[in-house]
């Protein structure tokens, strides 16, 4: 079997048969997008390439709020209370 982001080949042996049966399979744009996230067929440098560009990208994010706020208090709690309360959301399963 042969699987890539955008779809996937599969070939089938019996043996005693005198012929090889191949299926080939496309995949949809948003089963694309997932097996992209899963890195479904990607080499191991693709990989480290995109975690390390997801990694800069939560980094850069961190910092630009970090920023805004100014570490003026209000602003800060503020923030706080917003992500604390979205990821309890998230790990309860409400969003």
């Amino acid at each position: 079997m042969i699987a890539t982001p955008g779809g996937n080949v599969q070939a089938e042996y019996w043996v005693g048969n005198n012929f090889v049966s191949v299926k080939r399979t496309d995949n949809t744009f948003l089963a694309m997008m997932t097996n992209l996230h899963k890195g479904v067929g990607l080499s191991i440098g693709w990989v480290l390439l995109i975690d390390t560009f997801a990694g800069s990208i939560v980094l850069l994010s961190l910092t630009g709020v970090l920023l805004w706020t100014e570490l003026n208090k209000r602003r800060t709690a503020g923030v706080v209370i917003v992500s604390v309360s979205l990821i309890a959301a998230i790990v309860c399963g409400l969003i």
